[in-house]
Parts: structure tokens; C-alpha cells; sequence
């Protein structure tokens, strides 16, 4: 059975520009030290929200982003401020980001991005979202909002036209009835 590594001694953070670079120190089982450098702050957390329209269309923000240099359509999201619950952070940046708020909000589960990555991602499942308020956007941000259909999001998700594309899976099947309810 896979055992987990101990930890050694205690995280040295630094700041690259405005990421986070951790250097966490183990102990594998077989005495053999290591480190790793991760991304984020130990604890990190985001959410994004698959928002729907009540005609079931998926509002996106769209985005030009620095890493695949291009603008990727996205769900609305960001991060989990310290002691804010992850469903009042998804409604915090939809309305933000894209000016729509709802009530009527799920939530999907939560996903961790990879192997060197600190944060938990948390998705959620918006519905019955109305325009009322105009973008509240951060110093730096550049967010054009589009209003896109299911199939469009779903090959968006196929196509790495997206990011969080995993929200698509968790919420697959429901996104699939709803197409056919059309």
C-alpha cells in the first residue's frame, strides 16, 4: 500500500510576480529526502460556475490568457477569499466578472489541477442567471462576456478552447438533457 511522504520541515513560499512558487520538503517512507516546488499557496482555493440563462444558454467570460497566448472562452471564476464559502465565491465572481447573479446554484465537486498545484478547484452549476448589474472587473482584468449554447461550450471543452474544462465533465449528463429538452 502507497504510504504518504512526511513532511520535514516547513514550506518556504516565494513570489514570482503574482503567483506563488511553494518549495515543500518530504521524507519518502524509504528515508529518501526530496523536495518539490508547487504552484500556489499551500490551502489555495478557486471556484468558476457553468452559468445558464434561463433559455439555457452558458454565459462565458472571455479571456485572452498569457500561458496558451489566446483568448479562451471561460467560465466565470477566481479565487476563494480566506473564510469565504466556495458557493458565495462562484456568485461573487459571476457577478463580477459578468454582471449576472442567481440563487439557484449546485455545486459539482471539486478537482485538483495537477501534481504541483496547491489549489483546489471547486465547480458549480448555476441556473436561472439574470443580467443586473454591470462587470465589476479587477485592475488588469480584460473580460469580454458571451453567451454561448451547451454544444458550443461542451466543444469548447473537447477543443482546449477553454479552460476548466473538467466543470464540463462533472456536469456532462445534465448539459446533455438539457440539449435534448430543446
Amino acid at each position: 500500500m502507497t504510504q504518504a511522504w512526511q513532511r520535514r520541515e516547513s514550506d518556504i513560499a516565494t513570489k514570482v510576480g503574482w503567483r506563488t512558487v511553494t518549495r515543500k520538503h518530504f521524507t519518502q517512507p524509504s528515508g529518501f529526502e526530496i523536495d518539490f516546488d508547487t504552484i500556489g499557496s499551500v490551502g489555495d482555493h478557486s471556484a468558476a460556475v457553468i452559468a445558464l440563462t434561463a433559455d439555457n444558454k452558458v454565459i462565458i467570460a472571455e479571456q485572452f490568457r498569457a500561458g496558451p497566448e489566446q483568448v479562451m472562452q471561460e467560465l466565470p471564476g477566481g479565487m476563494i477569499d480566506s473564510g469565504e464559502d466556495p458557493v458565495e465565491a462562484a456568485q461573487r465572481e459571476l457577478l463580477e466578472e459578468t454582471g449576472y447573479s442567481t440563487d439557484n446554484i449546485i455545486a459539482l465537486g471539486a478537482y485538483h489541477g495537477d501534481a504541483y498545484s496547491n489549489n483546489t478547484h471547486w465547480y458549480f452549476l448555476a441556473r436561472d442567471c439574470k443580467k443586473t448589474a454591470d462587470q465589476m472587473l479587477e485592475e488588469g482584468e480584460d473580460v469580454t462576456v458571451r453567451v454561448i449554447s451547451i454544444s458550443e461550450l461542451i466543444k469548447n471543452a473537447q477543443t482546449a478552447q477553454m479552460t476548466d474544462a473538467v466543470a464540463v465533465l462533472y456536469a456532462y449528463e445534465e448539459l446533455k438533457q438539457l440539449i435534448v429538452q430543446k
